[in-house]
């Protein structure tokens, strides 16, 4: 059977039928998050084959927002490759930064304009192609989860600080959706990566303070 079939069963977890899709997925999912807490630059490698894992995952799924969204993460992980490996004038490797509040303001009024219009995109185009698209399921919160992930990992590629504040945002509501949906691995691997997160944001917190000493 197909590797990237959701069907094909990898083994059982209390009656919940776990796939190779989504079992790896999740291992490298992980493994991703935790290096970025760490700051290890292969961070993005694990988390480029976490991505295409869930882009069959999703589609799948019939949630197509969080599926091209992981077209996005490839494309987004590769740059941040290069933005942590890159060194400036002073051969000095990027360091944590924080936002300004006015910028805070911005990214939030960005998520939700981009989530709207996006989650109204996705229902029309399930309208328009209902042979090849089925209609999603929870576009809107789909959608802001999506478009909230894609700017958390933009300033992960950055180390702006108050990307870890948008991913425990964006983790959390995953968790419920993922559990409404019935993917009980994944709402399991975002409580991991919440955890993460949030000492990933408490780490970088004192980190940032002591390079300001």
């Amino acid at each position: 059977m197909n590797f990237f079939d959701i069907n094909n069963i990898f083994f059982k977890i209390f009656e919940y039928n776990l796939s190779y899709l989504e079992f790896f997925g999740v291992i490298t999912g992980l493994l991703g998050v935790y290096f970025a807490a760490k700051e290890k630059v292969s961070n993005f490698y694990f988390i480029i084959l976490s991505s295409i894992c869930y882009f069959a995952f999703f589609y799948q799924c019939q949630l197509y927002s969080l599926m091209i969204l992981q077209l996005i993460y490839c494309v987004i992980n590769i740059y941040g490759i290069y933005s942590w490996t890159r060194c400036n004038e002073k051969k000095e490797r990027i360091k944590i930064t924080v936002l300004s509040n006015i910028q805070r303001i911005y990214i939030i009024l960005l998520i939700i304009f981009i989530a709207v219009f996006w989650a109204y995109f996705m229902v029309n185009i399930s309208v328009k192609f209902p042979k090849y698209i089925e209609m999603p399921k929870y576009p809107y919160i789909d959608a802001l989860i999506t478009i909230a992930s894609i700017i958390a990992q933009i300033l992960l590629t950055r180390k702006k600080i108050d990307n870890w504040v948008i991913w425990i945002i964006a983790d959390t509501t995953c968790i419920i959706l993922y559990c409404i949906v019935g993917i009980y691995f994944t709402a399991v691997l975002y409580a991991f990566f919440l955890v993460i997160g949030t000492n990933a944001l408490i780490a970088w917190k004192k980190e940032l303070k002591y390079s300001n000493q």
